[in-house]
């Protein structure tokens, strides 16, 4: 107990210069005990009218199936901004560590999570929050949540999920999204290096398709690259075939597992050579810009619907080339592969040739079930414009708003002095969003039926300004 009220005291310290930049309104924390897992709640000492709304943020860690243990949501900016405006929000931290397969394994804490936060006097109101690779996460979970466990087990799935653990889960009355990955598989396809010919050798590496090689357009000295079309078609061809051959590895070993024929009775480790191929980080021109028009919150304090353009920085690195990272056949299948068609590729303002469907945690495929309010933020200093807009394109619910932050880095602070208080004014419309009349007004969740039991808690109890 003297730990966890320690480890509140620094973690008020640390917020407090979050809550400055917020707005003025004193908020507490209380630890909250769920299950294996444990959430951060925050909230204005004072409830006022937004009170009854609150939001589960989560994030799922670095990957789905590497043993990295529990990722710490405490300190994310979220919780003192949105809290601050008058909101309640729940930072969920994940207690499960070891290998996982998929999100199954950590959906039900986020269904606690909300049946905590439906708990709490005088909310009527529960939304999640997921930033980044959290967003894929809860796109996952609402989806499931909405239609049940049948939309992750179909024969499209490379991995279909088991569904056990995922049944009856409680649904959110909207999701809000910020600069989020289009899935955890998507993300590992664009980390797989088509360089490396021999998986048994990745040192060994064809350099006509080496995107860090100067021949090919790279610029060591500013991490930066132009790259040409010819180049970039032989490479995303090459990558999905890689891809394409780290899934077929996968499936027969797993095949030969169920057949008994593995190394281990139910799973085996599972290597895979990575090196952050991306060559969307060196080029800035890729997926650069919108193809649609979209409302933009510049940095003069105006709003415009345009077409929107990254402003980021080149964030090529090449020092992951020859490392490796250690999944699981299973961990690999469930959460790491998602399978492409021959008209893979990435432009300026696309990305295509994605069998969204084929991978559980694909948002795309999820966002078509979730019917409720979604709000999309994305960040025009990082290089999420194009996957956002997929997003928005996907998304089934008749209430959605797709928005960019000028100027914004990933973790919502301007990339340059010259952008300003990026910060409040991502949390500034997502208060608006929020508080908008209607959208969230009293929904009457409130029942006996679905009261939990009261968890374990440790209050902060200190009122920050």
């Amino acid at each position: 107990m003297r730990l966890v009220l320690t480890f509140l005291s620094i973690l008020s310290m640390i917020l407090t210069a979050q809550v400055s930049r917020a707005q003025s309104q004193p908020i507490r924390t209380t630890y909250v005990k769920l299950g294996s897992s444990s959430a951060l709640l925050m909230e204005p000492t004072t409830p006022g009218p937004r009170s009854h709304i609150a939001i589960v943020y989560t994030y799922p860690g670095t990957s789905l199936s590497l043993n990295l243990g529990p990722v710490n949501n405490f300190n994310d900016p979220t919780g003192p901004q949105l809290a601050s405006r008058g909101y309640r929000e729940l930072l969920l931290n994940h207690g499960l560590a070891g290998p996982k397969v998929g999100y199954e394994s950590i959906a039900p804490a986020i269904g606690q999570a909300i049946k905590y936060a439906r708990s709490l006097p005088g909310v009527d109101t529960v939304l999640l929050f997921g930033h980044s690779i959290g967003g894929p996460l809860v796109a996952f979970y609402e989806n499931v949540a909405e239609n049940g466990p049948g939309v992750c087990q179909g024969p499209e799935k490379i991995y279909p999920c088991a569904g056990d653990r995922l049944k009856d889960l409680p649904k959110a009355d909207g999701v809000i999204f910020t600069d989020v990955h289009l899935g955890e598989a998507f993300r590992l396809l664009t980390y797989v290096d088509p360089a490396v010919t021999d998986e048994a050798h990745p040192l060994k590496r064809n350099p006509s398709l080496d995107m860090f090689q100067a021949a090919n357009g790279y610029d060591r000295s500013t991490t930066g690259a132009t790259y040409s079309m010819s180049f970039l078609k032989e490479f995303f061809a090459a990558q999905a075939a890689r891809n394409d051959k780290l899934i077929s590895e996968a499936l027969a070993r797993l095949s030969a597992i169920k057949e008994g024929k593995g190394k281990y009775k139910d799973d085996e480790p599972f290597e895979v050579s990575e090196a952050n191929a991306r060559p969307l980080q060196s080029d800035v021109n890729l997926i650069s810009r919108t193809r649609d028009q979209h409302l933009l919150l510049k940095s003069d304090g105006t709003n415009a619907m345009q077409i929107v353009k990254s402003v980021r920085p080149p964030m090529g690195q090449d020092k992951d080339v020859g490392t490796y990272e250690q999944y699981t056949v299973r961990g690999f299948l469930a959460g790491e592969a998602i399978r492409t068609t021959k008209d893979y590729m990435m432009t300026e303002d696309s990305i295509t040739g994605v069998d969204w469907p084929s991978s559980s945690n694909s948002a795309p495929s999820n966002v078509e079930g979730i019917k409720v309010p979604v709000l999309i933020m994305s960040m025009t200093c990082h290089y999420f414009e194009v996957p956002d807009e997929i997003l928005f394109d996907h998304a089934a619910s008749k209430d959605k708003e797709l928005v960019y932050v000028e100027g914004a880095a990933h973790e919502y602070t301007p990339c340059r002095p010259e952008y300003g208080d990026t910060m409040k004014r991502t949390f500034d419309y997502m208060d608006g969003w929020l508080s908008k009349d209607k959208r969230f007004s009293s929904n009457g969740h409130i029942t006996s039926s679905n009261q939990p039991e009261q968890p374990s808690v440790v209050d902060g109890g200190r009122p920050r300004g």
